[in-house]
This record gives C-alpha cells, structure tokens and sequence, in this order.
C-alpha cells in the first residue's frame, strides 16, 4: 500500500476508533483551496465559450440547400438555361425554364425532377419529345400528378368552387400550379399579405380587404387577423355568402358577437338570420334585399331548381343581375316549382346584404358601423330600393335575377317573403296593412265563432222568454 493511501486509511481507522483527528496543515488547505478556485474557473470559461459557441451558430446564415443530384444535374444541363420552351399544337408557347436554386430550395427538391416527371425517360427524352395541346391542358393533366402526394388536400380541392368552375371548362379558374409554383414551393408562403395567391386573380378585392380592419391589423402583424383561407378556406374554398355562411364564418372568430348585439338591438335573432353582417359593418356600401330560392329540405339555396329559366341578358350573361321579376312572376314560379308531388319544397329566404364582393370585403371598425335603425327602417330606404332573386350557381355561387321592388309591396309578395318580412320592419305600408289584417283575420275569425256560439243559444233563450211573456 503506498504512503497517501497508509495515511488516508489510518486517519479512517483512527476517526471510527474513537482517537482524535490529526489537523491538517494550513499549506495544504490552502492547496486544496487554490485547486478547486482553478477547477471552477474553468468550467466558467468552458461554459462561457460553448454559449459563445452556440450563440454565433444561431446567428449564422443557414446552410445552403444541397446540391442536386446527378439526375437532376442532367436534367438542369438543359432546363437551367433561360429562355428554353417549347412550341405547343395551339401556338403558344411553353417555358421549359427551371432556376436550379430555387428548385433546389423548394420543398419539392428533395424528389428531384423524376418525382413528379415519372414519365420522362432519360434515354429517349431528346429523341421522343412529348405533344403538349395547349397550356392549360398540361397543366390540368398535371394535377393528377399532385394528387399522388396530396391526396387530403385535392380531395377538399375537388370539392370547392375551384374545381367546379374548372369542371364547368372555366379556363381561368385555378388549379394546384395556379396558386403553388411547382419547381419553387416554399412551405408558409402563402401564409403572408405579400405573397398570398389569391390577390394574383382577385386583386380588386384583395385592394378592398387590404384597406379594412382586417387587412390592416394583420399588416402591422396581428396573425390573429384573417387572411384570404381565414373565412375562404386553404383548398375546400367555398362562397361564404351562401345563405348563413357568411354569418357563421364571422361568428367563428367573432364568438360574442351576438351576445353583445342583445345589449342594445332588438330582435337580435331576426336581425341576425336575415341582415348579412357586412351590411352594417360596410357603411358606405351600396344595399340590396336578396330573395334566395331555399330548398327547404336540404337547407340550402336551391342549385337552379328544375322550372328556372335563365332569363339571359341580351350579350348572353346569365350571372349579371337583370332587371325584370316581377311579383307575379315571382309568385308563379314558386308555384311552378313547388307543384303537387314535389317532395322539397322551394321556399324564398331573404336577407339584407352589400350588392358586391368588393364591398364585402371593406369592413370597418365596429366604431363606425351602422347603429342608427333609420337607415334602413324608415319609408323609401335605399336598401330596399335595389331587389334580386337568386339561385346556386357551381359551388354555391350565386346566380342573380333582376327583379322589380314592388316585389316586397305587392298582395303576391306575401308568401314569397314571409320568412324575411316583419312588420313595420321596411316601412312598406301596403304589406304592414296586409299583414295586419292577416292576423286580425287569422285571431278575429275563431274569437267570433267562440262568441257566437256562447251568445246565440243566449239570445235564443231570451227571445223566447220574451214570446211567452205576450
């Protein structure tokens, strides 16, 4: 056993025996102390360049994408030169240009070209070049290349006004590439006012959003605030304005907004069903009362029921509203449609709304909308001023009928609007009186009945004593 470790076991043995405790020497303490001043002192700088360490990491620009592969190296020899297309069976042109670093960046680069391109041979590539009709052709058959990835999101796609109107042959209506550039898709762009897609085919009203509360709270970067897909939807993009979607969709974010309006408006659940909400929250919006065809089996606005006829304009637009329905028209559709043996009934729901989606979206601070009832239940209201039918066009947008304001004051228009008129509700004077007197009928004819039959028995009980008195 060596000396230091003789030591350490006697001062052990004289401790546990009971013997008193050599005292250590003042120089050695001292060491000791000296020793364990130095050991902390380095693990202080230690730790002190491995947070240095980390810190500069963080702040280093990140890595650069990685290099493409030999595949996609050969396939770039060629697409990564500027200005290389291609001349299509139409005409036009196709540019078959690919900047390399940005495909590399996307999210889509590490597939590389042959992961959407499944059918390009290398080796014959050059010598078979594929026939392409038109851009828009290539395009649509492309799509079906997105879906082997992005089954969820072309299922909710497929189902939204998008895909209907390209069902429809609308040639503008978008599709995957419309929104999302293949060869540079970076995950969360879209997520941002200036690089949202939807302002590059909707621009007018992107221009009208960006202005409202919305548009301006998320600018200064409440992501709180909505953007397009917030009330629209991503992919399963859907017409808000579909009867009581638009009210729903404001309800989702705005949770006690009906609660607060029973502080001060009355008839809240009326107002709610039948007035859209950008109606008061636009104030300097252009009104209109809307008389949607509602199939009161489904729920949901009538898709041109069966019997509509489309009352074309003269250029052949069947979209644009048209002056023209009548009330008795009206009346005779209803009808029309709703003759014996039809199982869902056509019923009109109306309700108060802004006459365009530019102004839909112009919505101001609940500061400065519309609180004063006047404006729209006084005699000669602009909102009522201005009328139209409508039906669901693809995917529930609307297809609008011109019709006539003497539709809400008309004997006809009584069972047309009974789901959206109460009295004295417009300050239609015509259908006020018809609509009393409808009730004083509706009351006034079986209290009478009950008063005949309580007093005629009466009165011929005192005839009589009255005859036998003679």
């Amino acid at each position: 056993m060596g000396k230091a470790a003789s030591a350490r076991f006697q001062a052990l043995f004289d401790v546990r025996a009971g013997r008193p405790k050599r005292e250590m020497p003042v120089t050695r303490l001292t060491s000791i102390a000296t020793s364990i001043h130095k050991a902390f002192a380095r693990c202080a700088i230690a730790a002190f360049v491995a947070a240095l360490a980390l810190g500069l990491a963080a702040l280093a620009p990140p890595a650069s994408a990685a290099a493409p592969s030999k595949n996609d190296q050969a396939c770039l020899a060629c697409h990564g030169s500027a200005g290389l297309e291609k001349h299509l069976a139409d005409g036009a042109t196709l540019s078959l240009h690919i900047a390399g670093d940005n495909f590399a960046k996307s999210v889509h680069g590490a597939i590389g070209c042959t992961g959407c391109h499944t059918d390009i041979n290398l080796a014959t590539h050059l010598s078979t070049p594929k026939p392409i009709a038109s851009k828009r052709a290539f395009s649509l058959e492309m799509i079906h290349v997105c879906r082997t990835c992005h089954s969820t999101q072309f299922g909710q796609w497929d189902k939204s006004v998008h895909a209907a109107l390209v069902h429809d042959g609308n040639p503008a209506a978008p599709i995957c590439t419309s929104c999302h550039s293949p060869h540079a898709v970076i995950k969360g762009v879209a997520e941002t006012m200036d690089t949202v897609p939807c302002r590059a085919c909707h621009g007018a009203i992107f221009d009208a959003y960006a202005k409202s509360v919305h548009g301006m709270m998320r600018s200064k970067g409440v992501t709180a605030a909505p953007l397009c897909f917030s009330c629209h939807g991503a992919h399963a993009v859907h017409v808000p304005s579909e009867v009581q979607g638009l009210r729903d969709v404001c309800l989702g974010c705005h949770k006690g907004a009906l609660e607060a309006h029973r502080k001060w408006l009355p008839n809240v659940d009326l107002h709610f069903d039948v007035v859209s909400c950008v109606a008061c929250h636009v104030p300097n919006a252009r009104r209109r009362v809307d008389l949607v065809l509602f199939n009161s089996g489904t729920q949901k606005a009538d898709v041109r029921p069966e019997g509509v006829p489309e009352f074309q304009s003269p250029d052949g637009t069947g979209t644009a509203a048209q002056p023209g329905l009548d009330a008795a028209t009206l009346f005779n559709l209803l009808k029309a449609l709703n003759r014996p043996g039809v199982e869902n009934k056509t019923v009109v729901k109306g309700r108060l709304e802004v006459s365009t989606a530019v102004e839909a979206h112009e919505i101001a601070f609940s500061s400065n909308a519309i609180s004063d009832c006047s404006v729209c239940h006084r005699a000669g209201a602009n909102a009522f001023q201005s009328v139209v039918v409508s039906v669901a066009g693809p995917a529930g947008i609307p297809i609008l009928y011109g019709a006539s304001k003497s539709v809400l004051s008309s004997a006809f228009s009584i069972e047309s609007i009974g789901g959206f008129y109460a009295i004295g509700g417009t300050r239609v004077t015509f259908l006020d009186v018809l609509l009393v007197l409808a009730l004083l009928g509706g009351f006034g004819i079986p209290a009478a009945h009950l008063f005949l039959r309580f007093a005629v028995p009466r009165f011929r009980i005192l005839l009589h004593h009255e005859q036998r008195k003679r």
